[in-house]
């Protein structure tokens, strides 16, 4: 009777389960099959081509290009959103007046693109707020050159640029986060190394640091899909084919479908997947290693 009623509420527990799954396997897993069969098929006549697709993009130098700086951009954006949102969790942890400052690190999120985008227009054109800073101040001075305006898009700043408009949107956002996995820690444990001696350094190497092992995880996961979702200010300020540093992925993307090479894509699309599976499983083996 026991082994019955047990089999029943497993019954219950898959069926509410079913939607979801059903939702998932229709919306994203067949979908993502189709892609991987089709990448390994040429787009105009569907003949099987086996690995060419793939070689023809690894062999691309645009995809390089976008390799290289999209990397670049993961590992330095990731870890600046990572430190700079903790270290603003932990300034924000013991105020009492905590909210305002919180409900103000949202406000880029409510900021619609356009919007954003505009913003940085009137600021980093070539006749823009910036240069126009910039050339008041050296008529001020007369030992200093003449300053013509620098176009910071189509320069070495553009990469800059794109990094800062990052964390000004994804900070706020993440802090939140931050705060989520402080208020989760138990302050007993911390009262008591504190009498026991513990200094600060210790008190974050020993308890916090351990303690936030999941919500690390978690935040880096999101860091990085964030900064594949930056591509739409990206592409709004420089267009599909911005100066040479901050050419991502997801420009090749685009300039694909617009030629309607969707095999390049297909293989492309799988590519990436991998790629972020590999970034996860590292991030969850790091987490374990934490032991969180």
């Amino acid at each position: 009777m026991k082994g019955k009623w047990r089999f029943r509420w497993m019954n219950r527990r898959l069926l509410f389960l079913l939607p979801g799954f059903a939702g998932v396997m229709v919306f994203y897993l067949l979908p993502f099959l189709e892609v991987v069969r089709r990448s390994f098929l040429r787009s105009g006549n569907r003949a099987f081509v086996g690995m060419d697709n793939y070689n023809a993009v690894f062999h691309n130098a645009a995809f390089v290009l976008a390799v290289r700086n999209t990397a670049v951009y993961m590992a330095v954006g990731v870890p600046l959103l990572m430190v700079i949102s903790l270290l603003l969790a932990m300034l924000l942890r013991n105020l009492t007046t905590k909210r305002k400052f919180v409900s103000a690190m949202l406000l880029p999120m409510a900021v619609p693109a356009a919007v954003m985008v505009l913003v940085l227009r009137i600021l980093i054109d070539r006749q823009g707020a910036v240069n126009g800073m910039l050339a008041g101040i050296t008529e001020h001075f007369a030992s200093l050159p003449v300053f013509e305006g620098i176009d910071y898009l189509n320069s070495g700043w553009a990469i800059v640029i794109v990094l800062c408009s990052f964390l000004w949107k994804n900070t706020g956002y993440m802090v939140i986060l931050w705060l989520a996995g402080l208020s989760a820690l138990p302050k007993e444990v911390e009262e008591a190394a504190r009498v026991d001696g513990a200094n600060k350094w210790q008190n974050w190497h020993y308890i916090i640091r351990p303690g936030l092992s999941g919500t690390t995880f978690t935040i880096g996961m999101l860091s990085v899909l964030q900064i594949f979702k930056s591509y739409r200010e990206v592409w709004m300020v420089a267009g599909s084919y911005p100066q040479e540093n901050i050419y991502f992925l997801q420009h090749l993307l685009q300039n694909w479908y617009l030629k309607l090479e969707f095999d390049r894509m297909a293989a492309l699309t799988v590519l990436l997947s991998l790629v972020l599976l590999v970034v996860c499983l590292c991030l969850q083996k790091r987490l374990e290693q934490n032991g969180g």
